[in-house]
């Protein structure tokens, strides 16, 4: 799976948990960045990117998210699993 496929996965995934789909990702897109993204919208994310990318995520692994870019690395190293 290349960059710019996950990238336009998390597009899809993120437009879909906001309802907006003006939402421009960067691999700097932190929660800090996106009005409403708190610990329950975090929830819809994950969720949201497990089932589009069919990979499951652990605990720890999100935890240690910083921003949109290491979700694009975990789901990159996720699919080559």
């Amino acid at each position: 799976m290349t960059d710019a496929e996950i990238h336009a996965g998390l597009t899809e995934v993120f437009h879909e948990a906001f309802g907006d789909d003006s939402l421009v990702l960067t691999p700097q897109t932190s929660a800090a960045d996106v009005k409403g993204w708190d610990s329950v919208k975090m929830v819809s994310i994950i969720l949201g990117v497990e089932q589009h990318f069919d990979i499951r995520l652990r605990s720890r692994e999100v935890d240690r998210l910083k921003n949109v870019g290491d979700l694009a690395a975990l789901v990159k190293t996720k699919k080559a699993e």
